[in-house]
């Protein structure tokens, strides 16, 4: 064989391990991409489902700032509060969930 031929072979041998190097990096960042184009996915739907919730509260709070009977009903629902007059019960909420869990069970 002459110098040309294994010049040649030595060139294309090291050109043909640099184009699988180049081609396993090419794949490594293709995979890398996707991944983060699918947490971007997640991502976005988390962030479309707090909008939601934000716009809940922003109804919640503005009802209550401007409905009384909507602050009363509020009150007496999260607060345990009563009209002047009303007599109110209050049951320990153990008891409660130990009775559901108890119905449930049979």
């Amino acid at each position: 064989m002459g110098q040309k031929k294994i010049l040649l072979l030595t060139i294309s041998f090291f050109g043909l391990l640099g184009g699988a190097y180049l081609l396993l990096q090419v794949k490594d960042a293709l995979d890398e991409y996707y991944h983060w184009k699918s947490r971007e996915a997640v991502l976005e739907k988390e962030l479309e489902d707090l909008r939601i919730e934000v716009t809940k509260h922003r109804k919640f709070l503005d009802k209550l700032r401007t409905d009384p009977n909507y602050q009363d009903e509020i009150a007496r629902k999260e607060l345990g509060y009563g009209k002047e007059g009303e007599r109110l019960y209050r049951f320990p909420e153990e008891k409660i969930h130990e009775k559901k869990g108890g119905i449930e069970n049979k």
